[in-house]
C-alpha cells in the first residue's frame, strides 16, 4: 500500500489514537512500514481464523469471554480491551514501555 491508501485504512479502522499510544506520535508522523505492521495486526488476514467478540453482560457480575467474571462493568470493559490488546499482539510492547 502507498501512504495514502495506508492513512485512509488508519482513519477506516479509527487507529489514530492506538498508533499515538503505540508509537507515541500523531500516525502523520509514523513511518508507512510502521502504520502498515500495526494495520497488518489490527486485521486478521484470513476471515475463517476471525474470532467472535466475547459477550460482556451487565449484571450484578459482568461475564468476560465465558471465563472470567467481573465485579462492575468497568472492570469488565478494561478485561475485554486487554484481551483485544493481547489479540492484536500489542500488549507485551504496550506493557514494555511502562
Amino acid at each position: 500500500m502507498d501512504r495514502k491508501e495506508v492513512c485512509a485504512k488508519i482513519r477506516e479502522l479509527n487507529l489514530q489514537d492506538t498508533v499515538k499510544q503505540h508509537y507515541g506520535d500523531n500516525y502523520t508522523r509514523v513511518s508507512t512500514d510502521k502504520l502498515e505492521k500495526l494495520i497488518s495486526a489490527y486485521t486478521p488476514n484470513a476471515q475463517s481464523t476471525a474470532k467472535p467478540e466475547p459477550k460482556v453482560e451487565t449484571t450484578e457480575k459482568a461475564v468476560v469471554s465465558n471465563a472470567t467474571v467481573a465485579d462492575s462493568p468497568l472492570e469488565a470493559a478494561c478485561l475485554t480491551f486487554l484481551g483485544i490488546l493481547k489479540d492484536a499482539g500489542l500488549l507485551d510492547s504496550m506493557l514494555a514501555k511502562l
